[in-house]
């Protein structure tokens, strides 16, 4: 966390500091769940089944994410929003390419 949130009350306990650091893994890692989809598209060209209409939601509802992260200060949303932008960017711009 870049700053403490007024509304948050600092948590040193052991257990706060260990769910911190896997929300922080979690969050990071979550939108990495998007690589094999990516993968099948620019390596296969492969997008038979992937829907655009969801993708390009997902580029809006992270692009939200992102914003509140970077308004509040949380660097764990704000890694989240950016990494779930970039993907779902990129798995977007495959399937403009490749559909047929």
């Amino acid at each position: 966390m870049l700053h403490q949130h007024p509304v948050h009350k600092k948590h040193t306990s052991m257990f706060h500091k260990a769910l911190n650091a896997v929300i922080m893994v979690v969050a990071t890692a979550s939108p990495l769940i998007a690589l094999p989809q990516l993968f099948d598209i620019y390596t296969k060209k492969n997008v038979a089944g992937v829907s655009p209409a969801t993708w390009i939601a997902y580029i809006f509802t992270a692009t939200i994410w992102f914003a509140y992260g970077i308004i509040h200060k949380e660097k764990v949303i704000i890694v989240n929003g950016a990494l779930g932008i970039i993907l779902s960017s990129l798995i977007s711009f495959g399937v403009l390419i490749y559909s047929r």
